[in-house]
């Protein structure tokens, strides 16, 4: 995934939500391990997660398919806080522009996480 960031579209890690249309390919920089991101998506999408490889999971929804590709990316520090770093690419296929803002707003709104 590092390799390769032709044609991603970067999106803000202060905000897990995108607004305007879904881009078929994009990646997303997230606080979190990706042990954490995979029971978290797990979590969010209960019909099933499939494991493609170590890393990589697919979720689909009907025609859509979502691939979302894990990496790990050190470890963010503020102050005496480590917050662990992963970038997710997301990849739509079979599925239109609503489809994939539909899917990916399911995901977001179980995958939020609270804060304090």
């Amino acid at each position: 995934m590092a390799a390769d960031r032709g044609g991603l579209t970067p999106v803000s890690s202060g905000s897990a939500f995108i607004n305007g249309p879904v881009p078929e390919t994009f990646e997303r920089q997230i606080s979190a391990t990706p042990a954490q991101f995979e029971r978290d998506l797990r979590k969010a999408w209960p019909a099933g997660v499939a494991t493609v490889a170590p890393g990589h999971f697919r979720v689909q929804d009907g025609s859509a398919v979502l691939d979302l590709r894990v990496e790990s990316r050190g470890v963010r520090r503020l102050g005496m806080f480590e917050l662990p770093q992963i970038a997710v690419q997301y990849c739509f296929s079979g599925a239109g522009e609503a489809e994939r803002a539909r899917l990916l707003r399911t995901l977001d709104r179980a995958m939020q996480r609270g804060g304090g």
